[in-house]
């Protein structure tokens, strides 16, 4: 889902998302990311995997306040894109506080053939939508296996990974603003999730 507001730009160099970012992605990052080849069997060893796509976040800040809530809402794998994404940098690893290092990562080649992965696992993608969502967060069926996908900041998801959605989510917006920013929405979703299986 899109955000409302642009946050100040970091000074520094500019990462290879185009925003500036005084922290770059090194060493410390790269050891916190899962190889591609290991999704299949964790999520093969997990009874009712819950998982988080982004689908190509830019601000590093957003990025590691949605690790965070992934972390806290118990989600069994975060999955992003390899290209036009930010990277896990340090300042995302620093948001996340702790998240980064407790949370399997993944990022991945090429994001629709890990959504027909997903499927083949018996796992349904819900995607959010501000503007094309059919499905009222709070009513549809997210029980089961399910990844929730969230869009970048300014475009929201890729037409094509939209595609590969089996229910487009949308949160219900009482006040006079269109729409969440994503770290905010990711948590939503993600609790929204968590709040049904503890009924069950």
């Amino acid at each position: 889902m899109r955000k409302n507001s642009k946050r100040q730009p970091d000074r520094g160099h500019k990462g290879s998302h185009g925003r500036s970012n005084k922290h770059s992605s090194g060493a410390r990052a790269r050891a916190l990311i899962k190889e591609e080849t290991e999704l299949e069997t964790l999520l093969s060893g997990v009874k009712e995997p819950f998982v988080l796509i982004l689908d190509s976040l830019q601000d590093p800040h957003n990025l590691g306040a949605c690790i965070r809530t992934a972390n806290g809402a118990g989600v069994d794998a975060v999955i992003m894109p390899r290209d036009r994404a930010v990277a896990v940098t340090d300042t995302a690893i620093k948001i996340s506080c702790g998240g980064a290092s407790e949370t399997p990562l993944f990022r991945v080649t090429n994001l629709a053939r890990t959504l027909d992965l997903l499927k083949d696992l018996g796992i349904r993608v819900a995607g959010t939508s501000d503007h094309q969502g059919t499905e009222n967060l709070y009513e549809a069926d997210i029980s089961g296996p399910i990844a929730i996908m969230m869009g970048s900041e300014e475009k929201g998801m890729r037409r094509l990974s939209q595609d590969k959605c089996d229910l487009l989510l949308t949160i219900p917006m009482a006040g006079s603003v269109p729409c969440l920013n994503v770290s905010v929405s990711t948590g939503v979703c993600l609790y929204e999730v968590v709040r049904r299986r503890s009924l069950k």
